[in-house]
């Protein structure tokens, strides 16, 4: 069995404003490991806090410690480059990204949906791997999420159960696209639904997001300091590098 936290980061808005990129990043955890990388994780906040002066009180999140963090942004990119790599040195912990580029999709496209289906696919992709060879292999996981949205994601799983419509691209000589249906067939259960603020893996799966969306549309601070490129470098061990991702092993949807 396997535990896939996940968090976001930008939003699923089309409007003037909106992000240019959503993005979700999964940290998945062997629910037989649980323990020990959930005292990892509170080793890892201890000695942030040790090295870099963030507060018992601050959430391990990308974004809030840019704003608020200790220090100036140098070593703000420092601490998030520093929790990505404690991250990463997790031996367990694999991490899945995916990211909508919202620029060239449809008027139509659902974002939510499309990040979300995305991501759930190569989460159930991941678990038929992990589960062997075989017509009924495959190992089993479960979905731990942020509140945020909590009913819409639900309902959406139970549609991906009976129908996801996937996009393949077949033939040697002249390459050709198809269309068609690949529910979820390892990912059990419904999502359970968590408060970040006290749920430090979910916290992680937040700075994996926040990396991705720093390298698709980074802020002043994080280019100037170069995080674009050391966040990203700095989780790389712990990336799933899924079929059909980047080379950052980003899973990229933009064009439905």
């Amino acid at each position: 069995m396997y535990l896939m936290y996940v968090d976001e980061s930008g939003d699923t808005g089309r409007e003037p404003g909106s992000s240019p990129v959503f993005v979700l990043a999964g940290l998945i955890a062997p629910s037989g490991k649980w323990t020990e990388i959930e005292q990892t994780m509170v080793d890892l906040r201890k000695d942030l806090g040790a090295q870099y002066g963030l507060k018992a009180s601050d959430e391990l999140r990308g974004s809030m410690i840019m704003r608020k963090g200790p220090g100036d942004a140098a070593r703000r990119v420092a601490l998030i480059e520093a929790a990505l790599k404690g991250i990463a040195g997790i031996k367990s912990v694999r991490v899945i990204l995916s990211a909508v580029r919202k620029k060239n999709l449809p008027p139509e496209t659902d974002v939510f949906r499309a990040g979300w289906s995305a991501q759930l696919g190569l989460f159930d992709g991941f678990l038929a791997r992990a589960g062997g060879r075989g017509r009924d292999s495959g190992a089993q996981g479960f979905v731990v999420a942020d509140r945020t949205q909590s009913a819409q994601l639900d309902k959406l799983v139970r549609a991906l159960r009976r129908e996801r419509p996937v996009t393949e691209t077949y033939g040697w000589f002249r390459r050709k696209t198809r269309i068609h249906n690949k529910p979820l067939k390892h990912v059990i259960e419904l999502p359970q639904h968590q408060d970040s603020r006290r749920n430090l893996l979910i916290q992680a799966a937040d700075l994996c997001a926040y990396a991705v969306f720093q390298k698709e549309k980074p802020s002043l601070a994080v280019k100037a300091n170069k995080g674009d490129e050391r966040f990203l470098k700095a989780l790389g061990p712990a990336i799933v590098k899924a079929p059909g991702a980047n080379t950052d092993g980003i899973f990229i949807v933009e064009n439905v």
